[in-house]
């Protein structure tokens, strides 16, 4: 009868303890519901998180070195950085492509038959390279723009990197042509001319305005400039900001681009 009662004892104890944890599990289950159910039912006001979160920046602030702000730091990188994009801007060039890069051996104008002058088509690459070119083209006809089209992109000059389709330009008259320059402003302008003129009144015209001129013409033109024989009516058109040459690659621009002049013996 002992023995009974003591193995009734043991076999109800375990049952009551197992019985007291799983009871004190579900209270706190219970309270931790109650408690997640109360903070979505009524959450804080967001003027007290605003202040909480107000009086944590002032202490940070408080108890931070002074120091240069933001602001400052992102306008002095971005100055620093317009600065690095200048320096690498190119400058303007325009280019009077007739008798420069082009010339044209027919003595019909209505009947135009284009080429390239020697190693200009390789000059003209190289300068695209260099500076930001605009291409000025006096035209006499639909059928001579399409003619000149059609050799700059069988030159390969059209594809992308090199010539601009939106910087070339064409004109009729020389007044046209004058005011495109006027009013790109370029720091370099290279006039030729074109069949019936040799840019003359052009150069004359921009000479105030252009900081620096390349004018390319005949030898016996040239000649007409020195100063033992100058005329009074050629005065207006030399200066120190315009260079005279025969060929654009005997030119301060033909040296830029790696051509070097070769004296004749």
């Amino acid at each position: 009868m002992a023995t009974n009662a003591i193995v009734q004892k043991q076999t109800s104890v375990l049952p009551r303890w197992v019985l007291r944890l799983l009871g004190y599990s579900s209270l706190a289950a219970a309270l931790i519901s109650l408690i997640v159910y109360w903070y979505k039912r009524f959450p804080p006001s967001s003027g007290a998180r605003r202040s909480n979160l107000s009086s944590q920046g002032n202490n940070q602030q408080s108890r931070s070195p002074a120091g240069p702000s933001t602001t400052n730091s992102n306008n002095s990188s971005g100055w620093g950085s317009r600065l690095l994009g200048s320096s690498k801007k190119k400058r303007v060039l325009t280019l009077s492509l007739k008798n420069t890069v082009l010339w044209n051996p027919s003595s019909d104008v209505d009947t135009p038959n284009h080429a390239f002058h020697e190693n200009a088509a390789i000059a003209l690459n190289r300068l695209t390279q260099l500076y930001d070119v605009h291409v000025i083209i006096h035209v006499s006809s639909d059928d001579e723009r399409e003619q000149i089209n059609r050799l700059l992109q069988n030159a390969g000059l059209l594809e992308k990197g090199l010539l601009d389709p939106r910087k070339i330009l064409w004109c009729a008259t020389e007044e046209g042509k004058i005011h495109m320059i006027r009013h790109i402003e370029p720091a370099v302008h290279i006039e030729g001319g074109w069949e019936l003129d040799d840019g003359e009144d052009i150069v004359r015209k921009l000479r105030p305005f252009v900081s620096r001129l390349i004018w390319v013409i005949t030898r016996r033109r040239r000649s007409s400039f020195n100063q033992a024989r100058l005329k009074e009516s050629d005065q207006g058109i030399i200066g120190a900001n315009v260079e005279l040459a025969e060929k654009l690659l005997e030119t301060s621009i033909g040296n830029e681009l790696g051509f070097t002049v070769v004296e004749e013996e």
